[in-house]
């Protein structure tokens, strides 16, 4: 396996430098030290490079836009409704930054961090404390991502956090986007879920604890494709696409997701123990992200994030994402490509 480190650009005034890793088939791996921003997941098609992900060419292009692209996210992914839950009889409000709810970690843990990376011969790893006076939710977490790259092109992702001071909470995901084809929309993909039920969202996109049942567009458990489901969400939902939480089936071998280009036949298959998935479909996208399939645009890619339910921290039935005082948990997501 082959490796390099190179300077990819600069952001508040740090250098950011992309890690990269190439095994015998010349599937590419590479990671940056911001945000464990993963840039790139490229194969050699028929002798041609093409980058499984959404990418952009500049640093800009990932922070200058609110679609946290390709981040890790952590401490927690998803919603917090109000930026507060209730926990052993005291309310722990963390910080708002969508209205009055919390996304994605509120905006300083894992998603705007520099971490510190080493790499072995097939993995780059990397490790940052975070402290509740940098993102403001209870305790320090030291946290580490590890970013594998295996012979028969998987990525491995373990993302590990180990808390102290204060009970906290931990759910991490990875924000990747995908588009596996060569054209400017995903429209030719097809998407396969193990899943029979999705969440009831309130306007402001945070769960309320209602399951309902996958039908119309919302029924991918059959190889969908994403053209027929998109042309009819454009008419009949507000966000014109899928920025939804499906509920996981007890699977096979976890295997939760299989996103396929139809065109190529590329497919990635994606492997998780998590009971939830958010599918955004980039609805809202706008044309200032440069990327490897033009400027930022409609259904340009496809967000796959696996987690535990949203909003968990206060609906106890979605799942327990508490972290004690001197817990380690740690969370995989497994990337396979056909």
């Amino acid at each position: 396996m082959k490796s390099s480190v190179m300077k990819f650009g600069q952001h508040a005034g740090q250098t950011v430098l992309m890690y990269t890793l190439t095994n015998q088939h010349g599937t590419r791996l590479s990671v940056l030290n911001f945000a464990g921003i993963w840039h790139e997941f490229s194969v050699l098609d028929n002798g041609a490079r093409v980058n499984l992900l959404l990418s952009s060419p500049t640093i800009a292009g990932y922070t200058d836009n609110p679609y946290y692209i390709n981040r890790v996210i952590g401490r927690v992914a998803g919603r917090i409704k109000d930026a507060t839950y209730h926990y052993q009889g005291q309310n722990v409000v963390v910080p708002n930054n969508e209205g009055k709810n919390t996304l994605h970690g509120g905006g300083r843990g894992w998603s705007d961090t520099f971490f510190n990376v080493t790499m072995t011969s097939d993995s780059i790893m990397l490790t940052a404390k975070i402290t509740s006076k940098q993102d403001g939710f209870p305790g320090d977490l030291t946290s580490g991502i590890q970013y594998t790259l295996t012979s028969d092109d998987q990525v491995i992702v373990q993302m590990t956090g180990t808390q102290s001071v204060v009970d906290g909470v931990f759910n991490p995901t990875v924000h990747a986007y995908f588009n596996l084809g060569t054209t400017h929309d995903i429209l030719d993909h097809t998407l396969q879920l193990a899943s029979n039920s999705h969440l009831a969202l309130a306007e402001d996109k945070v769960p309320t604890g209602t399951l309902l049942p996958n039908s119309g567009p919302f029924d991918l458990a059959h190889d969908s494709t994403l053209r027929q489901a998109l042309t009819k969400m454009a008419h009949t939902t507000s966000e014109q696409g899928f920025d939804d939480v499906f509920v996981m089936n007890k699977r096979v071998k976890n295997l939760i997701a299989i996103l396929k280009d139809t065109v190529s036949s590329r497919t990635i298959e994606i492997m998780s123990n998590r009971n939830g998935l958010v599918v955004f479909t980039a609805n809202s996208m706008t044309s200032n992200m440069p990327n490897n399939h033009g400027n930022g645009h409609r259904w340009v890619a496809v967000a796959l994030e696996p987690q535990t339910l949203p909003n968990s921290e206060n609906i106890h039935e979605f799942g327990d994402v508490t972290l004690k005082v001197g817990e380690t948990r740690q969370e995989v997501i497994v990337y396979q490509y056909r």
